[in-house]
């Protein structure tokens, strides 16, 4: 079984996801912290997808301060992803993925890595180029059947 998790700031990420569940029809499962202030050092979240029947997870999150959102660091880490293999995508507003874009997507395979899962592919999504449908597109379009 597959699904895709998700946590959304403003909308951009759960966007990006309901594009790939047009393609393949998966459940969208969001992480939603109790509190979504940012700068929260340890944030708990107040719903966190549980795993145990998914051997596929597509993983989408936004960046925040060129880096991997706590709320989802927070996720990740507390995921245990052994034998699942997992997609990453990114969605942010850097004019350039070298300015947080990639650092994130590298943290996050990171954490899904050394709590057990195998990271198949990574995406960044740049809000502000002129190629975003174009990207988004490409994303969606990995999980055709």
């Amino acid at each position: 079984m597959e699904a895709i998790v998700i946590y959304s700031k403003t909308g951009n990420t759960r966007s990006v996801a309901k594009r790939i569940a047009e393609v393949k029809p998966m459940p969208i499962l969001e992480i939603i912290p109790e509190n979504d202030d940012p700068n929260i050092e340890r944030p708990v979240l107040k719903e966190a997808p549980k795993l145990k029947s998914y051997d596929h997870v597509v993983i989408g999150s936004p960046v925040y301060g060129f880096s991997i959102p706590k709320i989802t660091k927070t996720y990740l880490e507390q995921t245990d992803f052994t034998g699942k293999t997992v997609d990453l995508f990114i969605t942010h507003f850097f004019p350039f993925a070298w300015m947080g874009g990639k650092q994130t997507l590298n943290q996050m395979r990171y954490v899904v890595e050394v709590k057990g899962g195998t990271v198949k592919s990574m995406t960044s999504i740049n809000w502000k180029n002129r190629k975003r449908e174009k990207d988004i597109n490409l994303l969606a379009s990995q999980f055709r059947s």
